[in-house]
């Protein structure tokens, strides 16, 4: 009976064409290689030259289809490159045969392993003068990445995105691999799609690119995104074409959500509205649930963040929710994608402790007044790091600096001589490190603490000193909130600041 249930899933299912991720370190290829293969380009309008979204998108080759995700290469978008090797079935680790292994490269190759999806190496700018192929095999074993050519069970291929030698090696390897993987789906199961990309079109509304992974989505369904229902109205393919339907692997275009969901979110699709708005219900209930967090005691500051993109918003949300100190945390009490407004204004007057950050976004000269008139911090930038590093700057006066505790010493008292006014005069000998004009003090009893104090002055023989080494009598003049008696230890310390930042 088991052997016929399992034929009947195999029949039922179909074989669906694989996600392939691409990484790697900046500028090695990785958008290169997409380019040629597709034969256009997508990153040219981008500040630096960096890809800053992910996108994707279905190729054909000898028949069998192909959909790729392209992963930006800046360090802070960490995250995003994480989440769209979870989302892939195969990788494509792109190194530079004139490069080599950079940092990026070996945080690629961490996520790929932690991914736990098989990757081609793919060697590219072999058309480079300085190329030194078996340099980057030794580098890539020193990481751990054991390719064939080197008794390793990892292919890699070696190519030049400029002139295209290599890569129907590099198409025809990863249809191989995807072979071996076995990838099936169930397309009469409802669709299921993860959120890749999203924004705010200013003709069409909150529109978001869909990778599906399973099932179908269609026109006339709906989707229920983070505990929001959204009706498929608009669906296009990643070209722009409008389509009525697309299936497993496919890379889908949906516009006129009723808000814009955010990027790694899974939509699910159903027939029915009220079908659709039972099960938001009960995600928007589990997401209350999750994120209910405590915030007594710590001091927060609030930051209202708007972004050009989903994506973007997102890997800014990931670094500041790093940017933690135990005492102080950061609060967003506003992330959105669109240009900053007279509401975001708003909330900040009537907020505490509060910047607007803005990334790739308009900051209208009118607002501009009003914000330095009522002293609202508002910071905006065009590349990630100096957003941050300025939001970082503007904020160091809000952070209280730490106080650090250095020990001294120790004294025995061994005699009380008299109180004058608030001081008390004493003499005993220091058994421990050093005593100090100034320093703060302990008055330990019988091992407990019973007060503390501060030295104002010390003498040995009757000459004043700065200080009093170890095994040295004094005499002192402190101030304490007890009464200090013979036999008790006077503990000496003194605190440091130092100033803290995130």
């Amino acid at each position: 009976m088991v052997k016929t249930a399992e034929k009947k899933v195999k029949i039922k299912n179909a074989t669906r064409p694989p996600i392939i991720v691409v990484m790697g370190h900046v500028d090695h290829g990785k958008t290169s290689l997409l380019d040629y293969v597709r034969k256009s380009r997508v990153a040219d309008n981008e500040s630096g030259g960096i890809t800053q979204h992910i996108g994707a998108y279905t190729l054909e080759f000898k028949g069998k289809r192909l959909t790729f995700i392209d992963t930006p290469g800046h360090e802070a978008f960490t995250k995003m490159r994480s989440r769209g090797a979870k989302v892939a079935d195969i990788g494509v680790l792109v190194v530079a045969a004139d490069e080599g292994v950079k940092p990026q490269t070996k945080e690629a190759i961490q996520i790929l392993k932690a991914s736990e999806i098989p990757f081609v190496v793919a060697i590219n700018k072999i058309d480079r003068p300085g190329k030194d192929v078996e340099r980057v095999k030794k580098e890539l074993s020193e990481s751990e990445v054991q390719v064939e050519s080197w008794g390793g069970k990892i292919p890699s291929v070696e190519l030049s995105a400029k002139t295209g030698e290599g890569v129907d090696s590099l198409l025809e390897t990863l249809e191989l691999v995807a072979e071996m993987e076995e990838l099936e789906v169930d397309p009469a199961l409802p669709g299921e799609a993860v959120v890749i990309e999203s924004h705010r079109d200013p003709r069409r509304g909150a529109t978001a690119t869909l990778l599906i992974r399973n099932g179908k989505i269609g026109r006339g369904d709906f989707l229920a995104i983070d505990g929001v229902v959204n009706s498929v109205k608009i669906l296009e393919d990643f070209k722009g074409g409008v389509i009525q339907a697309a299936g497993p692997s496919d890379p889908v275009r949906v516009a006129g959500f009723a808000e814009v969901p955010h990027v790694g979110s899974t939509a699910y699709a159903f027939p029915t509205k009220m079908a659709t708005e039972e099960f938001a219900n009960t995600q928007l209930k589990k997401a209350v649930a999750e994120t209910a967090v405590a915030v007594q005691g710590r001091i927060y500051i609030n930051v209202i963040l708007k972004a050009d993109v989903s994506g973007s918003r997102e890997a800014i949300e990931e670094v500041l929710s790093k940017m933690q100190l135990e005492d102080i945390g950061i609060r967003l009490i506003r992330s959105e994608v669109g240009d900053i407004n007279e509401s975001d204004l708003q909330l900040a007057m009537s907020s505490t402790n509060v910047a607007i950050l803005g990334f790739k976004v308009k900051f209208p000269g009118h607002l501009s007044d009003i914000a330095s008139k009522n002293q609202v911090t508002v910071i905006t930038a065009d590349v990630i790091y100096e957003l941050l590093d300025q939001f970082k700057e503007a904020v160091r006066h809000l952070i209280p600096a730490e106080i650090r505790e250095v020990a001294l010493g120790k004294l025995k008292v061994l005699k009380f001589f008299k109180q004058e006014k608030s001081k008390q005069i004493i003499g005993g000998r220091v058994t421990e490190g050093l005593a100090e004009t100034g320093a703060l003090l302990r008055v330990v009893r019988k091992d407990v603490v019973q007060g503390k104090g501060k030295v104002y002055n010390l003498q040995i023989r009757l000459q004043q000193t700065k200080e009093v080494a170890e095994g040295n009598e004094c005499g002192l003049s402190v101030e304490a909130d007890i009464m200090i008696a013979e036999g008790d230890v006077l503990e000496f310390y003194k605190e440091e600041r130092i100033e803290r930042s995130f």
